[in-house]
């Protein structure tokens, strides 16, 4: 049997945002629960309320506290060491027995700014134009994490270049969506799968789709990758949108997924296979490298590339890194003062 993964845009153990601490899921549910006027009093009987409640009127509650607070107020897993024992990072770094071959990849439309439009046009809607100032400075808050820390905070409005007037909302969405993008979707996919590398886990094959190919202008179609690795320029509804160049390139995307599901390498179709069809350009496979590892770009050239935002992943996964520490011994002489 061959063992195959595929993740698509945003799919990764290592982003922030793939657990939550215990303590901001309770702050979360007792907000929710006071949009209802449930009672607070015990945890048991707030749940009783909210669970009265049909998921409508829950999922509008939360889209209206989302444009209050900013979009970062996620509804994600708890490590409460029953059902989920330990964070996916953590189970991902223990070693395991057999190999799984892994083809992931990101998409430069995929940001956290696209996923929250719904927010603000809901919000615009219901006649509170003027909240954009706070959607973008709570944003912009949640770059310091989960714990506020505001010198990385600093730090990323530096790096990203986020000293721009409140008037500047075109620049400053520019770069608010390039930061949570790298810190919360990018770089974790990279950190993954060179670990997964790293470790002689398995085949590792990663893609990036750049804004000039994004074809998805709505918040409800799925991002380009899901498109054409799904043909959905073929599809009745939506073919006319695409270019016979797009509908070649699904062709291609598709046969590449094919390939990796069957043998899990995209390059052939079966395990044993060792010639390259004619049809397809060879996708290196990633693998550690001075220049970056290797990586396929899903335009209509399908160039490989190296060193996929290597600059930007270094600023989370290393200065910042070296930033918590430091700060932190700080605090903790500070206090011993």
């Amino acid at each position: 049997w061959h063992l195959a993964r595929v993740c698509g845009t945003g799919g990764s153990a290592f982003s922030p945002v793939s657990v939550i601490s215990k303590k901001k899921a309770q702050e979360q549910v007792a907000v929710l629960a006071s949009e209802f006027g449930c009672p607070n009093s015990t945890s048991e009987e707030t749940l009783s309320c909210l669970r009265q409640l049909p998921a409508s009127r829950l999922n509008e509650a939360q889209t209206r506290l989302l444009a209050i607070s900013g979009p970062f107020q996620y509804w994600g897993p708890v490590v409460d060491e029953f059902y989920l024992r330990e964070s996916p990072s953590t189970a991902l770094q223990r070693s395991q027995p057999g190999k799984v071959d892994l083809l992931i990849g990101s998409a430069q439309q995929d940001g956290l700014i696209s996923r929250a439009k719904a927010v603000k046009r809901f919000e615009e809607s219901q006649g509170r134009v003027n909240s954009k100032t706070a959607f973008y400075q709570a944003l912009q808050n949640s770059l310091g994490g989960e714990d506020s820390n505001t010198l990385v905070e600093d730090a990323a409005t530096w790096y990203y270049s986020l000293q721009h007037s409140t008037a500047d909302y075109a620049s400053f969405s520019r770069a608010l969506e390039n930061a949570t993008r790298d810190h919360f979707i990018t770089c974790p996919i990279i950190s993954m799968a060179r670990r997964w590398a790293t470790s002689s886990r398995g085949n590792v094959f990663m893609y990036h789709v750049p804004e000039s190919s994004s074809k998805s202008s709505s918040i409800l179609e799925p991002l380009p990758d899901v498109q054409y690795a799904f043909g959905l320029p073929f599809h009745l509804w939506h073919e006319e949108q695409f270019t016979l160049e797009e509908k070649s390139l699904s062709l291609t995307v598709m046969q590449y997924v094919a390939n990796f599901v069957k043998s899990g390498n995209p390059n052939y179709p079966h395990g044993f296979s060792r010639k390259l069809p004619g049809t397809l350009s060879p996708w290196p496979m990633f693998l550690p490298h001075t220049d970056g590892e290797s990586y396929k770009e899903f335009t209509i050239s399908l160039e490989n590339h190296k060193g996929l935002k290597k600059a930007d992943c270094s600023f989370w996964s290393d200065y910042i890194k070296m930033l918590k520490v430091s700060t932190s011994k700080y605090l903790l002489i500070s206090c011993s003062l």
